[in-house]
């Protein structure tokens, strides 16, 4: 069986995107607590709802970049004409 390397240029590309989707959760989480006016110690104690809100949009992001490489890939690809 061939084993599997991963770069450790792409580990800490990945790391970045998933950095960015924990950031875009926070942010989420501190203007649900503006808009609906709730205390602020909801900002720690959601830490683990804001964590898992930032791996769903991880995934969603996963699936998009997916989707244009592959649109990307067949779109400028040379076909037999």
């Amino acid at each position: 069986m061939k084993d599997i390397s991963i770069s450790g240029k792409r580990i800490r590309t990945e790391l970045k995107w998933l950095l960015g989707c924990f950031v875009a959760a926070i942010i989420f989480n501190v203007y649900a607590i503006i808009r609906y006016q709730t205390s602020w110690a909801e900002f720690i104690t959601t830490l683990h709802v804001v964590v898992i809100l930032a791996l769903v949009f991880y995934m969603l992001l996963l699936f998009f970049r997916g989707l244009f490489t592959l649109i990307i890939r067949f779109s400028t690809r040379k076909g037999k004409t």
